[in-house]
C-alpha cells in the first residue's frame, strides 16, 4: 500500500478537449498525465485536468463486476 506522501494513480479527463488520461496525483493534489511528455498539461496544451477515479476505485469496480 502506498503512503500518503507517494503519488497515486487515477484516471482524469481534460476539461478543454475531453481526452481521458492515466495520471498520477501527488500528495499536494497536482495531477500529472503519465507518458505524454507534457508535464501537467493535456496533449491539447490545456492544464485543466479533472480526476474521475483513483486506482482503488477502479480495482473495486473490476472485482465487483459479473464479467
Amino acid at each position: 500500500m502506498a503512503s500518503d506522501n507517494e503519488p497515486r494513480r487515477a484516471a482524469a479527463v481534460c476539461r478543454n478537449c475531453g481526452t481521458a488520461h492515466a495520471v498520477r496525483v501527488g500528495p499536494d493534489g497536482e495531477i500529472r498525465p503519465i507518458g505524454t511528455g507534457h508535464g501537467t498539461e493535456c496533449t491539447c496544451g490545456d492544464g485543466d485536468l479533472r480526476a474521475i477515479s483513483d486506482d482503488a476505485a477502479v480495482l473495486e469496480d473490476a472485482n465487483a463486476s459479473d464479467l
